[in-house]
């Protein structure tokens, strides 16, 4: 790394940080006072609040980060700027985007550890915190599981479990039985069988239809089954949101949806921005550039106030995309990464005519 490369993210280094913590500061505000109340009026414990706090850390971080990344880049070239460094630079013949390469190169990698905060941390955190809020702060026990007993879901279908075993996520012994325009139902029995949230995988079982009488019209075997359920009826995933998904469950999600003939766009969406918000990072890093440098014509630089302009723009911007997206009325790459794409344009632009001059 060349002494102007270290400079350089010297320079970033500091402003970033003080980003990070102002922004989580600022972004906890209103959960601290909701915190409060809850100590106060419900009497919920300190320590549960703690915990809750700390598993909401980090999806705030993820969203801090492009922030800060803004603001470091507009306060630092506004610094050398104001002391007349990168004019001093480009005129020993040193490129502005030479001047600039650390930065980008910072944005980018500040974007893969928001991507992998995203991916492997946030979605266990966001569940987890889910859970403290039901359990604790709104006294709303999870779902009980017991054996040897009968659930229903919404399409008219029973069903009964002998045993449940829920660490590996098998059963034993079930029956499912759905009623039907016939005079009796249709029966299924099976002997073992998996389950992954909404989809239970049948083993070595028996489909039993019957006519008018009673008497058995149909049997028919199969040693493989998989039988898509209304709702997650033992309460396994705890109804998991987008939001505690990583990649892997949504693409699972939608693969099952699809199979259902049910709507996936807004999984798709969300599956897709988990590639786009990470991208943020980098787009803020290479827009802030030509918008922190003096102007010239007033010689001033607009560090702040850019940071807050572009950090409200863009985020109109994307959530209005996010939601045509997840209605179905664009395509999801389209609503996940246009925001990214046309910003990325706009500030390269700028910076290969800020280059130029």
């Amino acid at each position: 790394m060349k002494v102007l490369d270290r400079y350089i993210c010297r320079e970033i280094a500091g402003p970033f940080l003080i980003g990070v913590v102002g922004f989580i500061m600022v972004m906890t505000v209103d959960l601290l006072f909701t915190m409060a109340d809850l100590i106060i009026n419900k009497g919920v414990p300190l320590w549960a609040l703690l915990k809750l706090l700390i598993y909401k850390l980090p999806s705030i971080l993820v969203m801090t980060f492009p922030v800060s990344t803004l603001f470091a880049t507009a306060m630092a070239l506004g610094r050398l700027a104001r002391d007349n460094e990168i004019i001093a630079l480009r005129t020993s013949g040193i490129s502005l985007f030479r001047i600039t390469l650390p930065i980008i190169i910072i944005g980018a990698l500040v974007s893969l550890a928001s991507y992998y905060i995203n991916e492997e941390i946030v979605p266990q955190a966001n569940f987890i915190s889910t859970n403290i809020i039901r359990q604790i702060i709104y006294k709303q026990p999870l779902p009980e599981v017991k054996d040897n007993i009968f659930f229903k879901d919404a399409y008219n279908r029973y069903y009964y479990v002998k045993h449940v075993n829920l660490k590996n996520k098998t059963m034993e012994n079930i029956m499912v039985y759905e009623v039907t325009d016939e005079h009796f139902p249709r029966l299924i029995l099976a002997q073992q069988a998996s389950f992954e949230g909404r989809v239970w995988h049948l083993f070595q079982g028996i489909i039993h239809n019957y006519d008018e009488r009673g008497y058995l019209k149909y049997e028919a075997g199969f040693s493989d089954l998989n039988l898509n359920v209304a709702d997650d009826l033992l309460g396994y995933t705890q109804d998991k949101t987008s939001q505690d998904m990583d990649s892997n469950e949504l693409k699972k999600m939608i693969q099952m949806l699809g199979k259902g003939g049910g709507s996936t766009y807004a999984f798709q969406t969300e599956l897709l921005m988990k590639y786009s918000i990470p991208m943020t990072c980098f787009v803020f890093a290479l827009i802030g550039i030509p918008f922190s440098l003096p102007s010239p014509r007033s010689g001033r630089t607009w560090g702040l106030l850019v940071t807050i302009v572009f950090m409200f723009t863009f985020y109109v911007f994307a959530s209005v995309f996010r939601s045509l997206g997840k209605g179905g009325l664009l395509p999801p790459a389209t609503a996940a990464f246009t925001p990214q794409l046309v910003f990325a344009a706009i500030g390269g632009f700028l910076l290969w005519r800020e280059g130029r001059n």
